[in-house]
């Protein structure tokens, strides 16, 4: 790939706390329209890339590059990073007095400066999106687990970003109700979303991913085509793994 293709580049990433490394030098590069899927084990610095790219963490070393632009900049605009970058996290982070168009509509509004009818009119655009207009004017509460993590994607969303990272964001659901998010991640990936995915759910990595990374101890051990990596890994370590997951 080369450097101008690539929406995302992260060049020799470090990222310490104190005396313990969690990135050690970790490189690389996503392709507009690609889906790359993360797996590693807990504590291997999938969460810490991720927070990375968008900022949330502080880098120790290396640079990120969002569509050519090195986000690492002392003077880049940490708002506009995030709107080009959006992340979706484990817990849904949504604001419990506001219904789920006006969690959406509030960083349109606060962050894009958006008129509220404006603001409310994309807000609309992207609950249909994820299937959940008719859910607009109801509060967190009153949502399935999977229904508030479809409008924690949807405001991310509605910034139109020009990439889209995952962070497990299954994991905290009922069974259940995986499918229901899963799908809409789908929909994102054959519309073309630039988008890096840290997921254990195997069948979605083998079926959606164009490349999968697994990353162990703030590196990438290994990475590949799904098929590729799921069922013949060539790293002891990868190997170990996946004999525990897919079991």
């Amino acid at each position: 790939m080369n450097a101008s293709d690539a929406v995302i580049r992260v060049e020799d990433l470090h990222k310490s706390f104190g005396n313990l490394a969690v990135l050690a030098g970790m490189s690389l590069s996503v392709a507009r329209g690609e889906t790359v899927c993360i797996l590693g084990p807990s504590g291997s610095g999938k969460s810490t890339l991720l927070k990375c790219i968008t900022r949330l963490e502080e880098p120790s070393g290396g640079r990120i590059f969002v569509s050519g632009i090195d986000i690492t900049r002392a003077d880049v605009d940490i708002n506009k990073v995030r709107a080009d970058v959006g992340m979706v996290f484990q817990q849904f982070n949504l604001f419990p007095h506001k219904t789920a168009l006006g969690n959406i509509a509030l960083a349109l509004e606060k962050v894009l400066r958006m008129s509220k009818p404006q603001a409310r009119q994309r807000a609309m655009e992207e609950l249909d999106h994820v299937g959940l207009s008719e859910k607009a004017d109801s509060y967190p509460s009153q949502l399935s687990g999977g229904q508030q993590q479809r409008v924690a994607i949807a405001r991310a969303l509605a910034m139109r970003p020009k990439a889209m990272l995952f962070d497990e964001i299954t994991s905290a659901l009922d069974p259940e109700l995986v499918k229901e998010v899963l799908d809409v991640m789908r929909r994102l990936a054959s519309e073309g979303m630039t988008m890096i995915v840290v997921t254990h759910e195997m069948g979605f990595a083998r079926e959606v991913a164009d490349r999968i990374l697994f990353i162990d101890e703030g590196v990438i051990v290994e990475e590949g085509e799904p098929n590729a990596i799921l069922t013949n890994p060539q790293h002891k370590r990868t190997q170990q793994f996946l004999a525990k997951v897919l079991d």
